[in-house]
């Protein structure tokens, strides 16, 4: 790949540009140097990395169309480092001295608390757009009127000034666990992608897919998923993952003969799983190992037969409809040995990552080992090498890519902090008990459906940090594990970014296939409709979490994996040839049987299941209609 000069780094970096590169090499080596050496005090670690992250979305996502900033996005800015020093110069004072909704608010202060809200609130909706800023302002207007509203939404009288004190000074609210995860474990991972990416990673992880399953039947779309879980886990946006692999693998799936819609929706919900497939998960693993308390590498054996699960049914589904309307492969350029001589070398970071993982080192402490080694890989080849240039924009991505996760997780904090202020967490948990009353599956629904409510329009990262303080704790109150509740909320925050009518990952995808928006969605939905279904199976057959037996494990896996294959069978109408409503509501049946964690249940999912394969394969040939595409 080309290597950036000299002459064409300072041609692209003019005026602002320069300020935006110094924010953004900074941000890079704070995290990488707090990551090596030792994080700061918490208040001091997450206000630095919040205070970058608002200087750098002012004036990489300027108000005006030019594309620079203006002068309200300056004033912006300059804002965002006012907000910020307070905060650094007057630590001694803040952290030891006052004392949290007791000591008197000054008039800076009072100023500066109201300006860093507002700063938030605007720099989220420039990254994550209104959905997220509406929800926010919602919960802060609800702080205001929660002691005139009735029911579980009624909260006793506070101060105004007690919402300010609990969202600037401290660690409770803007400042709160969220943006703490993303200031010390998930930073320096958005980083290592960068450095990966830019040296070679992403024709890496392309020509493997194209290599292993490109001449395949089906093959540009099977490469879609198998790219789309290597770049989601390592991405922390489901929708860069649409625009970053989706830009090859849709145009690829409609040249081998996918309907725009179908090549669309298969990208939407790959990029989707993306943030739930070890090691990285999109950031997600590592917030869920903060809330729930279990050790970030334990979080990833919990999502590992979950992921696999919904991957091999989106497989499936994949090859279903190649084989339905007779879809030939597209011949690779390269081989899987070239590949592995070319570029198998940048592979040794990511191992080298999830080794040093494995083997109990922080997350944080991993990432920043991983970002060096990263660099050093790179430098092995001349095809991968990056000079100096290239380190310097892989540094500006990198603080880019942050920028979601830094504003997403920040604003999140401002909801929890409303939250927990008004104990409103507390009452909500305890309505949905109320509604649910012992009924185990029914509290599951309604927490399923509050949870893609609440996630909808909004980063799965923002959307999880919210149920941890509303829907999570009833699940715990009716007997769930502390892991299984949080992930079983992880997995709807993440599916709410496909799930119609706000499937933000659908809408993106249908932009590059140029496709329905509409019928992408709804096809997308369909598709993934076994994601929908897991969290379920899961939760009544904890052996898909890798706990048990390791005979119970495998019995179950291999049911579950027959199940969201029939799945994928319901979904597109075809087993050897065109199965009708009739035999797509024995597939349906066949999947709840082999799904449900029983052995009885799967033996008879089994006959059914092989009676109608039997059925269909004796049935003769396709029919003429599906021999071509």
């Amino acid at each position: 790949m080309g290597r950036t000069t000299k002459r064409e780094f300072f041609d692209s970096h003019r005026g602002y540009r320069w300020v935006v590169l110094v924010f953004s090499v900074g941000l890079v080596f704070f995290q990488l140097y707090t990551s090596l050496f030792g994080s700061l005090d918490a208040l001091l670690q997450r206000s630095i990395h919040l205070g970058f992250g608002l200087v750098l979305v002012f004036l990489v996502l300027p108000v005006s169309r030019t594309k620079k900033p203006g002068w309200l996005d300056v004033m912006l800015a300059l804002a965002s480092v006012a907000v910020t020093l307070y905060i650094i110069l007057r630590f001694e004072w803040i952290t030891f001295e006052r004392f949290d909704l007791i000591s008197a608010l000054s008039i800076s202060e009072i100023i500066l608390s109201i300006l860093a809200m507002v700063l938030v609130g605007e720099g989220v909706r420039r990254v994550a757009g209104n959905s997220m800023v509406f929800v926010v302002y919602l919960f802060i207007a609800y702080f205001f009127f929660s002691s005139h509203l009735p029911g579980i939404l009624h909260a006793v009288p506070m101060k105004w000034t007690d919402l300010l004190d609990f969202e600037y000074l401290g660690t409770t609210g803007i400042y709160g666990v969220p943006l703490g995860v993303s200031a010390t474990d998930i930073a320096l991972f958005i980083v290592f992608g960068a450095i990966f990416m830019r040296s070679g990673g992403a024709t890496l992880i392309n020509n493997l897919g194209a290599a292993v399953t490109g001449n395949s039947r089906g093959g540009p779309a099977k490469v879609a998923v198998v790219a789309s879980a290597l770049m989601g886990t390592l991405s922390g946006s489901a929708n860069a993952n649409v625009v970053t692999s989706g830009s090859v693998t849709i145009p690829m799936m409609k040249e081998a003969g996918y309907r725009p819609v179908f090549a669309g929706a298969v990208e939407a919900v790959a990029s989707t799983g993306g943030q739930i497939m070890p090691p990285v998960m999109g950031s997600a693993a590592f917030i869920m190992a903060a809330l729930s308390g279990v050790p970030y590498i334990t979080v990833c054996r919990y999502a590992l037969l979950p992921a696999i699960l919904y991957f091999v049914a989106l497989f499936v589904a994949v090859h279903i409809e190649a084989v339905k309307f007779n879809l030939r492969g597209l011949k690779s350029n390269i081989s899987f040995k070239e590949t592995i001589i070319g570029y198998g070398h940048l592979l040794f970071p990511v191992v080298f990552l999830v080794g040093t993982l494995i083997y109990g080192y922080t997350p944080r402490m991993a990432a920043g080992i991983g970002v060096i080694t990263a660099l050093l890989a790179a430098q092995v080849r001349s095809n991968s090498r990056l000079n100096f240039w290239d380190m310097l924009e892989a540094f500006e991505a990198g603080a880019r890519g942050m920028l979601i996760v830094i504003m997403a997780t920040a604003a999140a904090g401002m909801i929890v902090g409303v939250i927990d202020i008004t104990s409103l967490g507390q009452r909500m948990g305890a309505g949905l008990l109320a509604l649910g009353g012992s009924n185990i599956p029914l509290v599951l629904v309604l927490g399923m459906i509050l949870a893609i409510l609440l996630g909808m329009g909004m980063p799965t990262a923002a959307a999880y940090i919210i149920q941890a303080s509303t829907v999570i704790p009833a699940f715990i109150d009716i007997g769930l594990p502390v892991h299984v509740a949080h992930l079983f909320a992880l997995y709807y925050a993440c599916l709410s970014l496909m799930t119609p009518p706000v499937a933000i990952t659908s809408y993106a995808a249908s932009a590059i296939a140029e496709s329905s928006m509409w019928g992408t969605g709804a096809l997308a939905f369909r598709l993934g409709l076994p994601a929908y279904i897991i969290p379920f199976m899961f939760v009544y057959g904890q052996s898909l979490l890798l706990e048990g037996t390791v005979l119970k494990i495998i019995t179950t896996t291999f049911t579950a994996l027959l199940g969201v294959s029939f799945i994928a069978i319901f979904n597109v109408g075809f087993l050897f040839r065109k199965v009708g409503w009739p035999g797509r509501i024995v597939a349906l049946i066949t999947a709840i049987l082999l799904i449900a964690p029983v052995i009885k249940t799967s033996i008879l999912g089994i006959l059914v299941g092989g009676s109608l394969v039997v059925w269909n394969y004796f049935r003769g040939r396709p029919t003429p209609e599906f021999e071509g595409a």
